[in-house]
C-alpha cells in the first residue's frame, strides 16, 4: 500500500507529514533527474529525500522553503 505521510527528520515530533514528489524546479536546484524523491510538506520545511527512506535525503535550498517558512529552519 502506498502512504504519502511519513517522519520527517527535521520537523520532529512523533507525527508524520505528508511528502510529495519533487517538482522539476527543485529537480534542477539539487542538480538531479531522479524521480524517487520526495519533500516534505510542513511550511518551512526543505527536507527531501528518497521515498523508501531517510538515507540520501538532505535540504532544499533555501530558496525553495515551502509558504510559511521561518528563516531559522
Amino acid at each position: 500500500m502506498f502512504f504519502k505521510d511519513k517522519h520527517c527528520p527535521t520537523c520532529g515530533g512523533s507525527g508524520t507529514q505528508v511528502f510529495t514528489p519533487l517538482k522539476p524546479e527543485e529537480r534542477k536546484a539539487l542538480g538531479t533527474h531522479r524521480t524517487d524523491l520526495w519533500r516534505c510538506t510542513a511550511a518551512g520545511c526543505r527536507w527531501y529525500q528518497p521515498w523508501g527512506h531517510r538515507a540520501g535525503g538532505g535540504r532544499l535550498p533555501e530558496e525553495l522553503q515551502n509558504p510559511g517558512a521561518d528563516a531559522s529552519v
